[in-house]
């Protein structure tokens, strides 16, 4: 890279700090050049943190070098585009560097765009393969004549020596890299290609900006549909760093949770997309990149004080990013800063041979070796914006400088070399970051509407709310503008077409495209020169009222009634704050399961409440009264709020000597008393775990220590002790953490191998009373210099998948609040968690009140547990066997459809209802009772305990902050419809119904509910299976200081009991698991089979008779 020499009448024309940013040469190198480098300079560092596994280096460059290998006998070379059809996967990163690797473009498609709209883009760019994944190789059969489907788990690949690959073309640094499609003023979009050595021209600058290190972990978020998500695809692999791939449900619905999940510490999004984030709660996000649309005042101030804020400019057809601020300025948002390695002219935006000079507005002219080869088709598409070069780029000496691209964008230059944005000259528009040209769609609508009607799109500033695209058609043109009122009150035939032309256009337009409504005007305003006037009809649109444009309206929906009292407003902005979407989108009668609610949002929703004193807002009541009018009526309806008060648990006193005794304990070293474990907890004890933390040399080992002994001190249970007495396990908390990590040296075996061993021969046996969170640190040397890994000792009984994260999330936030100390970018954390025997006190007091013992009562009437023979006669089994059965099967809907749980239902009412069938099926019996596990916090809704010496233990504790193992395995209650007339839908909304009555009361277990004296008869003592519904969440990654330290788990151990899980993600997934004494792996497989048939058939047949589910 070099910088030019202007001259003085360049000066003019461009700032000199503009000459110092520009690059005379091109990056002569290929992608895959500095990937390789990467390779074998970092092999194990990680390459991708997805949510359905991850790769390193090592990992990404052997799949993809096998996968190129396949595509090269397949007729991939240089300059051929394949098009690639993924959700948010993995996958799609071993098939884009296969494609490279092979020497092809890879053009990214969007698996949600309508059918019709992939065929242009993929029939423009000329590919004839497309490589999907197996939830879109339908799609793709569609698309092209040849298709390659990569399934996942893939192979591992042995390393190949380089010369196994030489058969395989080698791309220059002037070959096509990856193909963008925009939206095009012709009804159809337009493509170009980026090369090589354009994307690493525009990338090293842009990233240098950023700081992007190894050690960064940047978000892909875009849509594939997005030019931007080519740049989020590629950007990581040109700095060695990890790109981390949330999935389309955590991207959409808990964008802030993905950031923490994933330890994102850079991210490229649009300000719209931003205003989801909630900056205070992200210390690791360090770098933060708005494009695509203006950004704000308020944009500024709310994430300036937390993150390195940017704002970055490129149309995609001259890089990605090309002009950025890094020093944003309240006063002028409008600027977009300054160039990034590019010449950005200014000149008439009639005539592009005249320059404009600086603090001159005219059109923005970009040229660099960052801008693409032109569009796909006759060169007269290219034309008027990829330009030929005007004489005054040789009268100033920029020949060399690349080529040049009209932006139609306006702006000044100010003296310091930056740029000021100020709109459009033509029709373009963007809507929430993608660009789009009217012309396109109302190019597509004319055919809904036959001449001589016209047909106009505009994006319109509404009086509230967002802006909106709207399409105007006014079936006499040429009327004159003063004839009548502009907007008309369509009639039932033209709100038909205007129904009938949306739902077209939705078959092949994306959805940002497709207009949201269609307004009938008396004529088109007019300009004086006889174009449209656009700027009248988006003024007159933009300031009719509500009212007003709904009278207008050609659409069919109902108007979302709107709150009638101040509760239901309070309540209204709380779902919308919770579920992170526009209030004006919630209607007082909308449910909150259909508008993407799940159990965790509504104990968020709880959470909130209670912070604005709504005590009754339980996360049953959510489920109870899923809108929010029927939920503000049943707060009104219990608006006391009182606060319940129970007696604390004490345990006896004699009992509480004798664990002393057992222990060798003094009660001085212990926080609170002795307390029973939970069933659970007491059947968990035995499972012993080893968090392995690996990539730890370099960690200051003293810095270790204090880290981990203050995250000791936050989480109570990791100070857990056990012990058994009389057959019920009991546990308390030592007020000392473990402050010392002891150094195992391990010089034959890295430290990796060395905790994979050292997990099984660890004896220790846990119930005597001793502290079993361990921490060591194995290494091959001394701990600050070479590899070594930490091994931490817990037991199932101490943790739950929420705990996990927080510990962690604390433990480096601990380690890196003391290693930046004296510095500016320390991160001040101070975590709040309530203390685990506080939690334990509510539940054991809980757990004996009048009302739950009544529930069971009632809710347990006639009925006994359902046990059906899960083990198979003719096989006998050795009742010594420790062996294991696992049968898992994916679900899928016999269209191939997604699986939908119907409106107000959740995916986990379904798995009730669906194993109910398969249950009664198996079993004969219809009135069925099965265990099931809960994470035990649903039910928190706490007031204070109360003493009968008037003490009181604060007990204000929302589920959240409580750390340690909450979970329950408690009775779960279906009874099958028998009513010939009874409905799939009918099932699904007892089962839904059984699980909310059940909630208030789910920490009750089975061993609680014999002590109630709840069934009418002896029943067994343990559940002859449990169902589960499982995270699908990937273990989280652990940085501290500048490492990026890889984390896994080992458990040792044997399950007593059956499990049928749940397992969602991108594809839901059902499994059968136990130990061969309790269930044949025939029976396993037969279970399981039926069990994912049975939720693919509810999810599609909602309406259908219970008599006519096969």
């Amino acid at each position: 890279m070099s910088s030019p020499s202007p001259n003085d009448a360049a000066l003019r024309y461009i700032p000199s700090t503009t000459w110092t940013n520009a690059t005379r040469s091109p990056i002569e190198r290929t992608l895959n050049d500095v990937f390789k480098e990467h390779v074998l300079q970092r092999p194990d560092a990680p390459a991708v943190a997805a949510h359905d596994g991850s790769y390193t280096y090592r990992e990404l460059d052997e799949q993809s070098d096998a996968l190129a290998d396949e595509l090269h006998r397949q007729g991939v070379t240089t300059e051929v585009v394949v098009a690639l059809l993924f959700e948010k996967s993995k996958l799609i990163i071993v098939a884009l560097f296969a494609v490279i690797k092979a020497g092809g473009a890879i053009l990214l498609c969007d698996p949600d765009l309508p059918i019709a709209r992939l065929q242009d883009i993929i029939d423009d760019s000329g590919a004839y393969l497309t490589i999907s994944s197996k939830s879109t190789a339908s799609r793709a059969a569609a698309l092209t004549p040849r298709q390659y489907v990569l399934n996942a788990p893939l192979p591992r690949m042995p390393p190949q020596p380089a010369s196994e690959h030489k058969h395989r073309d080698i791309p220059r640094p002037n070959n096509a890299l990856y193909s963008v499609f925009t939206s095009g003023s012709t009804g159809k979009p337009k493509g170009f290609l980026m090369e090589h050595r354009a994307l690493l021209t525009c990338a090293l600058p842009f990233g240098k900006a950023l700081n992007l290190t190894p050690n960064s972990r940047t978000l892909q978020f875009s849509s594939n549909s997005f030019d931007l998500a080519n740049f989020e695809h590629l950007l990581p692999f040109v700095f060695g760093a990890c790109l981390c791939i949330p999935s389309d449900a955590e991207r959409k619905n808990d964008l802030n949770g993905a950031l923490r999940k994933y330890l994102v510490s850079a991210a490229t999004m649009t300000p719209s997309v931003s205003r989801l984030l909630e900056p205070e709660t992200l210390p690791l996000l360090k770098t933060l990149m708005l494009c695509g649309e203006p950004v704000t005042p308020d944009d500024i101030r709310r994430f300036a004080p937390h993150v390195a804020l940017y704002d970055g400019y490129s149309p995609a057809e001259a890089g990605c990013i090309t002009i950025m601020n890094g020093a944003k300025s309240e006063a002028c948002p409008a600027n977009i800063g300054s160039s990034l390695g590019v010449l950005p002219w200014v000149v008439d935006p009639d005539d592009c041979a005249r320059l404009r000079g600086v603090g001159e507005t005219g059109e923005l002219v970009i040229q660099g070796h960052t801008v693409a080869r032109g569009y796909f088709g006759p060169v007269e598409k290219s034309a008027g914006s990829f330009i030929a070069p005007p004489a005054w780029v040789s009268a100033l000496g920029c020949e060399g400088f690349g080529a040049l691209y009209k932006t139609g964008d306006l702006v000044r230059y100010e003296a310091d070399g930056s740029l000021v944005f100020l709109g459009r000259k033509d029709t373009q528009v963007k809507l929430h970051g993608q660009r789009l040209e009217p012309g396109e769609i109302e190019a597509r609508l004319r055919a809904f509407f036959p001449m001589p009607q016209a047909v106009v799109v505009e994006l319109v500033e509404m009086q509230a709310g967002s802006p909106m695209l709207l399409a105007f058609v006014c079936p006499t043109p040429y009327a004159s503008s003063f004839s009548c009122t502009l907007f008309q009150t369509p009639d039932a035939a033209f709100q038909g077409a205007a129904q009938a032309a949306l739902a077209g256009l939705r078959d092949v337009l994306p959805s940002y495209m497709v207009p949201s409504d269609i307004l009938l005007v008396s004529h088109v305003p007019m300009l004086p020169s006889g174009k449209t006037d656009r700027r009248s009809l988006r003024d007159a649109a933009g300031a009719l009222s509500s009212d007003e444009r709904r009278a207008y309206s050609s659409t069919l929906d109902a108007r979302r009634d709107q709150p009638s009292t101040e509760l239901e407003t309070t309540l209204r902005a709380q779902w919308a704050s919770c579920l992170k979407i526009a209030v004006d989108q919630i209607g007082v009668e909308d449910n909150f399961f259909s508008l993407g609610g799940s159990s965790l949002d509504a104990m968020h929703l709880a959470a909130r409440a209670r912070k604005l004193g709504f005590n009754a807002l339980s996360s049953a009541a959510v489920f109870r009264h899923p809108t929010v009018r029927s939920l503000a009526r049943h707060l009104a309806d219990d608006a006391t709020g009182e606060v319940v008060s129970v007696e604390p648990f004490t345990l006896d006193s004699e009992v509480t000597s004798e664990l002393l005794r057992k222990t060798q304990l003094e009660l001085d070293e212990l926080e609170g008393g002795w307390i029973p474990t939970t069933a659970f907890q007491q059947k968990s004890a035995q499972l012993k775990c080893m968090h392995i933390v690996v990539n730890v040399a370099g960690l200051d080992h003293s810095l270790l220590e204090e880290a981990w002994a203050k995250v000791q001190q936050s989480h109570m249970a990791l100070r857990s002790v056990y012990v058994l007495h009389e057959g019920t396990v009991y546990q308390a908390f030592l007020r000392q953490a473990q402050t010392k990590i002891p150094i195992h040296y391990c010089a034959n075996q890295s430290p990796d191998d060395y905790a994979t061993a050292y997990s099984p021969q660890d004896a220790e046996p846990i119930l005597t009373g001793q502290r079993w969170f361990r921490i060591i640190r194995a290494s091959t040397s001394t701990p600050d210099n070479t590899d070594s890994a930490l091994i931490i000792r817990t037991t199932h009984a101490q943790f739950d998948a929420m705990t996990l994260t927080a510990i962690f999330t604390d433990l480096m936030a601990a380690y890196n609040d003391q290693t930046q100390k004296n510095t500016l970018c320390q991160h001040e954390h101070e975590p709040e968690h309530s203390p685990f025997n506080t939690y334990m006190q509510w539940r054991l007091a809980h757990n004996r009140s009048p009302a739950h013992f009544s529930f069971w009562k009632q809710y347990l009437a006639g009925a006994q547990l359902t046990t059906p023979r899960l083990t198979d006669p003719s096989a006998p089994v050795d009742k010594e066997s420790t062996a294991m059965v696992v049968a898992m099967k994916p679900v899928r809907t016999r269209s191939g459809s997604a699986l939908t749980p119907p409106a107000g239902i959740t995916l986990a009412t379904m798995f009730r209802a669906a194993w109910a069938l398969v249950l009664s099926r198996h079993t004969g019996e219809t009135d069925l009772v099965f265990g099931e596990f809960v994470e035990g916090r649903m039910s928190m809704s706490m007031g204070a305990f109360s003493s009968s010496s008037s003490s009181s233990i604060a007990a204000e504790i929302a589920p959240e902050t409580v750390t340690g193992c909450t979970g329950a395995e408690t009775p779960m209650r279906i009874v099958v419809p028998q009513d010939p007339t009874a409905t799939v839908l009918d099932l699904l909304a007892h089962a839904q119904e059984q699980y909310v009555r059940r909630v208030p009361y789910e920490t009750c277990e089975l061993r609680d509910v014999a002590a109630f004296g709840a069934w009418d008869a002896p029943q067994p003592e343990r559940f002859n299976h449990v169902l589960v519904v499982e995270s699908a969440a990937p273990i989280p990654a652990v940085e501290m200081g500048d490492r990026e330290c890889g984390h896994r788990w080992v458990f040792h151990g044997r399950l007593e009991d059956v499990y049928v899980q749940l397992v969602p993600g991108e594809e839901v997934r059902v499994v059968v698991l136990g130990p061969e004494v309790r269930v044949a792996q025939g029976v396993a497989e037969d279970l399981v089979g039926r069990l994912a048939e049975m939720l693919g058939v509810l999810g599609e047949m909602p309406k259908a008779l219970l008599s006519e589910v096969p």
